[in-house]
């Protein structure tokens, strides 16, 4: 079987799976109301042709090191990044939590510029949803390369582990990106 057969193939098992889960989630969010079909006959198409878009796994990159770039999610490695995803976002409602109802806490905030490594496409979709999971950091815009990211207290700890973040996103979607090449915090206040 070529390879043009082969995507083929996994592009329909794709379509079909992600068919079947967005119709048990609507299932699930009408109370298995079959009459909620007259509207779900729509929405989940919509919803499967929107997931292909934002989430298509096709190799279409190659990597610093000339090596090809598949950026499919491993979702055995997305069971071990769990727990840091939901701590962090534990403790960034916490830290949330505490700055807005302690007046003596003196923030610092502000926006950072970040030079992300990470292929265009769904792993960068992935790295910008989840900054805003880490304590104090939302996206703000991605224009090109460069993301604005705004920080309840800009410090070095926090721009940290926004490398750390994109560092996580790589190593889900079996990526490799430079981490020396990241400027220092300094050089951008």
């Amino acid at each position: 079987m070529n390879s043009k057969t082969h995507s083929h193939t996994s592009d329909k098992r794709t379509l079909l799976i992600r068919a079947l889960i967005f119709s048990a989630l609507w299932l699930l969010l009408t109370k298995g109301a079959w009459s909620s079909w007259v509207v779900g006959i729509v929405v989940v198409p919509v919803s499967v042709w929107m997931s292909m878009c934002l989430f298509n796994s096709t190799p279409i990159t190659a990597g610093n090191n000339g090596k090809p770039v598949t950026g499919q999610l491993h979702y055995a490695r997305l069971l071990r990044l769990l727990p840091y995803f939901l701590l962090n976002s534990l403790k960034g409602g916490i830290q949330t939590a505490r700055m807005a109802f302690s007046p003596r806490i003196v923030m610092r905030p502000g926006t950072i510029s970040y030079s992300v490594q990470l292929p265009a496409g769904h792993t960068q979709l992935w790295f910008i949803h989840l900054i805003s999971l880490l304590p104090g950091t939302l996206s703000a815009q991605l224009e090109g390369k460069e993301l604005l990211i705004h920080m309840l207290e800009v410090s070095e700890d926090n721009y940290r582990d926004v490398i750390d973040c994109e560092q996580k996103i790589a190593y889900l979607f079996d990526l490799e990106i430079d981490k020396q090449s990241v400027p220092a915090l300094k050089e951008q206040l």
